[in-house]
């Protein structure tokens, strides 16, 4: 019967409802199902209010806010041990029409339609508001003409989706409530979906899905609306009696865990002195968080415990503590062939086979492990112990401080846990130089006693001594090398692991003001450094314990000889160290240009190709032989200096020769020594300069370190862009909102974004376009907290990102940029990455979903195909299929997409923009070619940075403005 005959609300209810007067001080029961209200003017807030024996049992709750122009429908209350009812509350002046439900009849399908999508729109939003994070659905539905196979979990693609034919036990709606509950006989019920609630289903079965407008037309709404509200406030009592219980299990948790905690407080205090055995002390919640506490001192560690965590003692347990704690960890394999019990390789976190419970392994000064329990209790690990272990264990690295580091971080961070070693480099130093300086002895010795008297016996003695003294020095030579090689590799694995990961926490804006092959040597700086440092060390060390017995020996032997030794020794001492900083500014020019050419270097070599084809070698040659100039310049002026330390160092020990013949044969006076005395004071004197050459050799050598560091000082300085203080995200529920966010990159710049506003529901797809410099793509980056907002704000599931830990929400989402470059290995890597939960069946579902899995079938090595360093093997639209099967493949709960199609051909692109359709992830895309944003729900248009227009492709097209200009231009 059609459309003359139907009426517009409005007027149906100014013509035949009647006035119902409703304010704060005179609610409005609306608990007739038989009439509906019609807000003609004012505001009306609803409120679910439960009572019994009309004494309200809780605070009225509150459902939603209408203005003028709703309609608002009653609703049987709920009984039971109490009554769940609808109150409704009106702002001063507002009034309502009261209609018969009946008359509902002659309003326009698709005007009553409107305000029933918008009611239950509402209805579920309160159903779902305690439930986070949301089930993910599995089938996200839209109205069909004929019914559909459906299983799993169901949910609405937009609006709101009618889903009919379900029989009792076929389905939970919500997975709490039957859908089919009080239906009566074995008649098929009517559920209402939308993109905030679901229906579970039991089993696969054929379902309709229709829209409002469809059960208007067929009079079929209003009975399935009755259903609606019987198991909408069904729900809603399950849901309070439901949180009862949850609030008395918090409590019951909270007085568990506090009588934990005062447990194991008296027990350690009980355990100061190791009272209690280890097999007596049981573990806790916190016992994880203990145990690492306790490596954490041991290794100067701060860890922290997440401000949610589901099961402590566990590996998701453990990587939730890593994240909040900013440390990285790897794990180890504890074999028993290897006795690692008896080495040192830092503390470690195992766990024991019989129960799981945590324990620390720590190294003992001289290596030894013992296992320490989260009590504190100490038991000397042997390889019966090792066994109750399990095989694997975690080591962690100490991380640089969050702030501003500098080199005395650097240096605490190297020394840490060497100081045994450090004692045990001096005393085999010390040891050895004595022995150095005792041939010089033996020498004067035999010249002054043996020779003269003929004493062969002693000559032999002498020999015998000098053999055992050799064989004693190389003894003490080989354990100087292992412990200098100890030191090396502990201080800079630890040094090198801590830079590393502070740099990898830079913000993106720091890294980009230096070129890849500048950065890559940064990078190296330390791992450059090694054998230097190792130098350095080792000169300084051995020099400083080696002169002071050598000046005091020679002072024995003849004062005055002693004296001219500290004088020379000091002038030579002065000139090494002069000509030894003379070389740190044409180093520091010399590693700054050597730095910019890595940089020049790597863009040449990649772009080599283009450079053929636009003839331009010889600009590419006149640039790079620019800076090889300067870098040759600043190393010839270094070696000016170093020729010099060289010549000097040649000449010395001929001029000391000099000075000490002077010293004994010129006035005033003489000095009275034997010839041997004289040649052990000589021998002496040769090794004291040896000495200082190599302390000055070390001064030196601060030449090329301290350049190298001021290398990597800009890195120290920069804050890392993930803060350890950021709440903690568990799951995310997959919706984010731009609220009012402007951008700059300088403060004094032009606005790339200016008062941006867009809110992507969960399970939405949502598309933004528009010309190119618009500001999409900055978009994106404040989504991913790669720069902060000027101006407002980027919230997930109602959190602002700047308080979150960014780090787990990149791992939660989605994404493929503008530009993608594949990895040199196989496909199979391409596609996996670092997800260890991925099996042969997700990945090739990814690459179907990517529309790329026929072109990896094709190929000589299906998955395991090599793509090779210059990716030649995959054309540019499939490297962007794979990119989209890599972010797909851990089912996101978001996806970003920066122009992630624009290689592809259309037939590619229809397939892909199908399959994203078929998504329950949130989805924002970018897109240039705008004739395949026909699927998405809703489309954001920017220009200059603005968003100045959104709805869907319909109506944007039917709507002269940007987007029309945009479409015309591209189909012109």
């Amino acid at each position: 019967m059609s459309n003359p005959e139907r009426h517009s609300l409005a007027g149906l209810a100014v013509e035949s409802g009647v006035p119902v007067p409703c304010a704060g001080n005179l609610p409005l029961a609306m608990d007739d199902p038989q009439f509906v209200w019609f807000i003609e003017k004012g505001t009306i807030d609803l409120f679910l209010v439960e009572h019994r024996d009309g004494k309200e049992q809780s605070a009225p709750q509150h459902l939603m806010r209408a203005d003028s122009g709703r309609l608002l429908l009653g609703v049987t209350p709920q009984a039971g041990n109490t009554t769940l009812s609808l109150i409704a509350k009106g702002l001063p002046n507002t009034l309502l029409r009261r209609l018969p439900i009946t008359s509902l009849a002659a309003v326009r399908s698709a005007e009553l339609a409107e305000h029933v999508d918008t009611w239950v729109m509402d209805v579920s939003t309160m159903l779902s508001r305690d439930v986070a994070p949301r089930p993910r659905p599995d089938v996200l539905v839209g109205p069909t003409q004929k019914p559909e196979s459906r299983s799993g979990r169901l949910s609405a693609q937009r609006g709101v989706v009618w889903v009919s034919e379900l029989t009792l036990g076929a389905g939970l709606f919500m997975s709490l409530i039957d859908a089919a509950q009080g239906k009566s006989g074995d008649s098929p019920a009517t559920i209402a979906l939308t993109p905030v609630s679901w229906l579970t289903l039991t089993e696969e079965m054929p379902l309709y899905a229709r829209s409002s407008r469809t059960l208007a037309e067929e009079s079929l709404l209003l009975p399935a609306l009755a259903h609606f509200h019987s198991v909408a406030f069904s729900l809603e009592r399950l849901n309070r009696r439901l949180a009862v219980v949850d609030q008395a299990n918090l409590d019951r948790e909270r007085a568990t865990n506090r009588r934990a905690d005062e447990e194991g407080a008296r027990r350690r205090l009980f355990n100061l002195y190791g009272l209690l055995e280890p097999e007596e002390v049981g573990g806790s919640d916190s016992a994880l968080l203990d145990v690492l506490r306790i490596i954490g001192r041991h290794e100067g560690i701060d860890f922290k415990w997440p401000a949610r965590t589901d099961v402590a003692g566990t590996a998701a347990a453990l990587s939730k503590v890593l994240d909040a704690s900013a440390v990285r960890g790897r794990q180890v394999r504890l074999d028993q062939a290897d006795r690692w019990w008896m080495s040192d390789s830092g503390a470690m976190l195992a766990f024991r086979k019989d129960d799981g419970r945590p324990v620390a392994l720590l190294p003992g000064l001289l290596g030894h492990y013992r296992e320490v329990d989260s009590l504190g209790c100490k038991t000397k690990v042997t390889p019966e112990r090792a066994q109750s272990l399990c095989p694997e264990a975690w080591l962690f690295y100490p991380p640089l401080p969050s702030g501003v580091a500098g080199p005395r971080d650097l240096f605490r961070l190297a020394r840490k846990r060497l100081t045994i070693d450090f004692v045990r480099f001096g005393l085999t130093g010390l040891l050895g130089g004595l022995i150095m300086l005792l041939p010089s002895v033996v020498a004067g010795f035999i010249l002054n006693e043996v020779i003269p008297t003929d004493a062969t016996s002693l000559l032999y003695s002498a020999i015998a001594a000098l053999a055992a003294l050799a064989l004693i020095r190389a003894l003490l030579h080989v354990l100087q090398g292992t412990t200098l090689m100890r030191l090396e590799g502990r201080a800079t694995s630890r040094v090198e692991a801590a830079f590393w990961d502070r740099l990898l926490r830079l913000p993106l804006s720091c890294l980009h003001r230096y070129s890849a092959g500048d950065l890559a040597m940064r990078g190296m700086t330390f791992q450059n450094l090694r054998d230097t440092v190792q130098g350095v060390v080792a000169n300084a060390v051995l020099s400083i314990v080696f002169l002071s017995p050598a000046f005091v020996l020679i002072y024995f032997y003849d004062a005055r000889l002693g004296a001219i030794t500290a004088a020379f020794g000091l002038l030579s001492f002065v000139v090494t160290i002069m000509l030894g900083l003379g070389q740190i500014s044409p180093q520091s020019r010399a590693t700054r240009t050597i730095h910019h050419l890595a940089g020049r270097l790597f863009q040449l070599i990649n772009g080599i190709s283009q450079l053929r084809v636009d003839g331009a070698e010889g600009s590419a040659f006149a640039v790079w032989a620019r800076d090889y100039r300067e870098q040759k310049l600043a190393e010839l002026q270094r070696g000016t200096f170093e020729t010099h330390l060289l010549a000097f160092g040649a000449a010395l020990p001929l001029l000391a020769g000099a000075v000490l013949i002077l010293a004994i044969t010129l006035p005033p006076g003489h000095v009275t020594i034997t010839a041997g005395d004289f040649f052990v004071v000589y021998l002496l004197f040769m090794l004291f300069l040896t000495g200082i050459a190599r302390l000055g050799r070390s001064f030196s050598t601060v030449a090329a370190i301290m350049p190298a560091l001021e290398q990597v000082r800009p890195f120290l300085i920069e804050p890392p862009e993930i803060s350890v203080e950021g709440e903690s995200v568990e799951t995310l529920g997959g919706e984010i909102v731009f609220d009012h966010v402007s951008f700059h990159y300088d403060p004094d710049g032009p606005l790339i974004l200016d008062d941006v506003s867009i809110h992507a529901r969960p399970g939405e797809f949502i598309a933004i376009a528009g010309e190119s410099g618009a500001g999409k793509s900055t978009l994106f980056r404040l989504a991913l907290g790669l720069d902060q907002p000027s101006g407002g704000a980027v919230y997930y599931d109602g959190r602002d990102l700047k308080h979150l830990n960014v780090k787990q929400v990149r791992r939660q989402v989605g994404t493929v940029p503008q530009t993608v470059q594949l990895h040199p290995q196989d496909l199979w890597d391409n596609i996996v990455g670092d997800y260890e939960g991925a099996t042969a069946k997700d990945t090739w579902h990814a690459a179907k979903l990517a529309a790329v899995d026929r072109d990896i079938a094709a190929m000589p090595m299906g998955m395991f195909t090599n793509v090779g360093a210059s990716a030649s093997v995959t054309s540019g639209g499939e490297s962007q299929r794979i990119t989209i099967a890599h972010a797909l493949l851990r089912n996101p709960r978001i996806l970003l997409l920066d122009e992630a199609t624009n290689w592809l051909d259309n037939e590619s692109q229809s397939k892909i923009m199908a399959n994203l359709a078929g998504l329950s992830s949130t989805r924002i895309i970018i897109a240039h070619r705008l004739s395949t944003l026909r699927q998405v729900d809703r489309i954001y248009v920017m220009q200059a940075g603005k968003v100045v227009q959104d709805g869907t492709f319909k109506e944007l097209v039917a709507t002269e403005g940007v987007f029309r200009d945009l479409v015309r231009r591209q189909m012109a």
